[in-house]
């Protein structure tokens, strides 16, 4: 028996996808369950609800307040008893002027927007963590998709050998070295199964499920997409996601401002009671006004606060900008370099690897090379077929990278 077409097909087919089962899933799927029910993202939700609260409390008027007094009792003389007593009764308000309540209501509609922009920003992470994820198990199946085809493989050739050796057309030797060929085979299948488990166990954790409810992801982790523009990537870094947030801080720092301002304007604070006097027999009305001063110094002080953060505000941005171009840059070099690694596995170095295994074994089958340079060109080959599948996986992780960093809300990747 010729183990020349076992051989060769253990460097064919080793990223093609399989057929698909009807539990499949998805990588929309995936995502479209994480966004549905992952608690992080829940508990970003419950906190804008959180903050929409509190700014509604923080723009609720100066409550009415109730107050009473008695004066005059318990004293000598015609001050003994409650003879002479004075009881007051009051209600009393404070009357904001100067737009205090409009001002604050600016600044918790500055906090409610931060706050519905980071939920954006956690539905962002959210889905790249899923794709990267998905990602991961698509390249466990085609490493366990190659580790059996390999493991059937070796069988087959464990066979051919035995057979030649018992013709005496092979050594003894090369017996036990096809024996561990399909030991290595087998540990290498078990270590890509339990790879894969964790990578669906870590995929389905996003949508809060600690046991896996698809069969296979859908794709093949070599289906390599086009390679972006860095232009059109670069012009996204100023309106990125992530930018916006500087841009609400600025909004909310300016609601601060004019809070700041607002506070210069003293408040009235005045009540209006019923003074009931024993000695008389007689009530009479109570009314009182009081307002602070010197207020200004501190509406200084606050405005002075806000000013030197906005001074710093926009350098901050600056420097976010450059930071995030800079990784851009350093994300896309390394996307140009796996996309050059992986067609020269695919297009080069594989095939160079499966002739070598093709010339060795025509060697072994004249009797001219041992089986064991049969079994290192195999090992050769089955070494750059994981190496393709771990370029490919390094290309889809670092266009998913590059994506979240140019992400724009509304505006779909390039």
């Amino acid at each position: 028996m010729s183990l020349r077409f076992v051989l060769f097909l253990a460097g064919a087919g080793v990223l093609l996808p399989m057929v698909a089962m009807s539990d499949d899933l998805t990588r929309d799927a995936a995502v479209g369950r994480a966004l549905a029910s992952n608690p992080t993202l829940q508990a970003a939700r419950a906190a804008i609800g959180a903050a929409e609260q509190q700014a509604k409390l923080e723009g609720m008027r100066p409550p009415l307040t109730v107050g009473a007094e008695l004066e005059n009792f318990a004293g000598t003389g015609s001050l003994s008893g409650l003879d002479s007593a004075e009881t007051t009764v009051r209600l009393g308000r404070t009357f904001e002027l100067g737009g205090k309540r409009e001002a604050r209501l600016a600044v918790g509609g500055a906090r409610v927007a931060q706050q519905k922009h980071d939920a954006a920003l956690a539905r962002l992470d959210l889905e790249a963590a899923t794709k990267r994820r998905f990602n991961a198990v698509l390249a466990k199946q085609a490493r366990v998709d190659m580790t059996t085809r390999q493991l059937a493989l070796v069988r087959e050739i464990r066979e051919a050998v035995a057979y030649r050796v018992r013709r005496g057309a092979s050594p003894d030797a090369d017996l036990p070295l096809a024996d561990l060929g399909v030991v290595r085979a087998e540990i290498d299948l078990e270590g890509a199964e339990h790879e894969l488990s964790s990578a669906r166990v870590a995929l389905s954790v996003l949508w809060g499920a600690e046991t896996t409810a698809f069969t296979r992801a859908t794709g093949s982790i070599a289906d390599i997409p086009e390679l972006p523009s860095f232009d059109a990537l670069r012009q996204r870094v100023p309106q990125g996601a992530d930018q916006r947030r500087f841009e609400l801080e600025a909004q909310l720092l300016e609601a601060q401002l004019k809070s700041a301002e607002t506070t210069a304007k003293a408040d009235v604070a005045g009540t209006l009671g019923v003074r009931r006097l024993e000695a008389f027999d007689d009530e009479a009305l109570v009314l009182s006004f009081s307002m602070p001063i010197g207020l200004s110094d501190r509406s200084e002080l606050a405005r002075s606060r806000v000013r030197a953060e906005q001074s710093g505000l926009n350098e901050r941005r600056k420097a976010a900008e450059l930071e995030r171009y800079s990784s851009l840059f350093s994300s896309y070099e390394e996307l140009k370099h796996a996309q050059h690694e992986y067609e020269a596995l695919k297009e080069r170095m594989v095939p160079a690897a499966e002739r070598a295994l093709a010339l060795a074994q025509r060697g072994y089958d004249d009797a001219r090379y041992s089986f064991l340079q049969v079994a290192q060109a195999r090992g050769v080959l089955h070494s750059l077929q994981n190496e393709r599948i771990a370029a490919a996986t390094r290309y889809h992780d670092l266009l998913t990278d590059i994506e979240r960093t140019t992400a724009t809300f509304g505006v779909s990747a390039p």
